[in-house]
Parts: C-alpha cells; sequence; structure tokens
C-alpha cells in the first residue's frame, strides 16, 4: 500500500526549519518521516522563483516532503508560535508522482553487469520511461588502452526516466547517486488537482 505524501513549502532557513520540525516530531512521539528536498535532490524552485528570492521579494523557502496527516500538525502548531518563530507555511500540495532522469556508461563489463541489474531491476513500486535500452558494444582493438582513451574495448550506454511514488524514487535514486559513471537529474514532482 502506498502512503500518500505532500509537499510543504515552508519559509524559513533550512537550519531553522529542520530544527523545527524534528524536534516537533521527535518530542511529539510522532512516527513519521520529514524529508528535506535540498538534501534530496528534490527540484527546487522555478527560475523565476530564484530570481525574486535574489531580489529579496520574498526569503529563503525549503522543500518539506512529510507523510500525510503530519502537514496538518505541522500547520496547527506553527499557527501557535507565529510570534515567536520565522517561520511560515507557504503551501501545501499532494504528491501523486515523481521522476528523475538518468544516462550512465560504463566502459569495463563489471560495471555494465552492475549497471545492467540495477536499472533492470527496479523496484515494484517504479516504472522505466524514456525509452531505456542499453546499448552495448564490444571493440576488440580496444584492449589494453587506458580509461581515458578515446576507444575501450567494452562500452555501455543507457538514459531513460524514472517514475514512481516519492519515497521510492528517492530511495532509489539515493542507491545509484554514488554509482560512479550515472548521472541523474533532479527528482521533479508531479501535484494532485
Amino acid at each position: 500500500m502506498t502512503k500518500g505524501y505532500y509537499e510543504v513549502i515552508v519559509e524559513g532557513t533550512l537550519d531553522l526549519v529542520k530544527g523545527f520540525v524534528m524536534g516537533y516530531l521527535e518530542g511529539s512521539g510522532i512516527q513519521g518521516e520529514a524529508i528535506f528536498g535540498e538534501e534530496h535532490h528534490v527540484e527546487n524552485e522555478s527560475k523565476f522563483g530564484q530570481l525574486l528570492r535574489l531580489l529579496h521579494v520574498k526569503g529563503k523557502q525549503v522543500k518539506l516532503i512529510v507523510g500525510m496527516g503530519i502537514h496538518n500538525l505541522l500547520k496547527e502548531v506553527l499557527s501557535r508560535r507565529v510570534d515567536q518563530l520565522k517561520i511560515k507555511i507557504v503551501s501545501v500540495r499532494e504528491i501523486t508522482d515523481a521522476a528523475f532522469e538518468f544516462s550512465y556508461k560504463a566502459y569495463t563489463t563489471e560495471l555494465g553487469e552492475t549497471l545492467k541489474k540495477k536499472f533492470g531491476n527496479l523496484p515494484e513500486e517504479l516504472t522505466m520511461e524514456g525509452g531505456y535500452a542499453p546499448v552495448e558494444k564490444i571493440n576488440p582493438e580496444g584492449k589494453g588502452i587506458e580509461a581515458y582513451a578515446p576507444l575501450h574495448e567494452y562500452e555501455l550506454k543507457a538514459k531513460g526516466i524514472i517514475h514512481g511514488p516519492i519515497k521510492a524514487v528517492i530511495d532509489f535514486y539515493g542507491e545509484i547517486e554514488h554509482i560512479s559513471m550515472v548521472e541523474s537529474g533532479d527528482i521533479k514532482l508531479k501535484y494532485g488537482g
């Protein structure tokens, strides 16, 4: 069963918002999670939003992803502390889907097999789109040439888009982000009506 998640945009600095939210959840004994978009490659504000912030039209905003119901608790407690904290909720939206683009390449069969296995056996909740079709080339003339040479004995390339529930997407992104030769774009969110 997929748990619902919400994007909560909070005005304030990351340290202040994170300290407050984590302290509130821990102090209240709430078994819930708070994911801070900035720490998990979740796409942040638009270019126009960045420009407005740079022009001091609005303050720093933190993208927070929380489980269903937690956003209402945060809204309630922040409304009681409005005079004491420089934090306020700007918006709340239900997240219906998340996705990120990726590409990878490998020049050793060992890394190639690892990448094909990882991306070919996605967790059940995730789907692959964007024409994912790994292309392997074996070039005997490249045998023995160093890693940074233009010719390699083995070459594997692929690209695609991974979709699914936000938590599953963030978890998978975390698994692949440190694999060498994998490049991933920011996680993009889709919202409910």
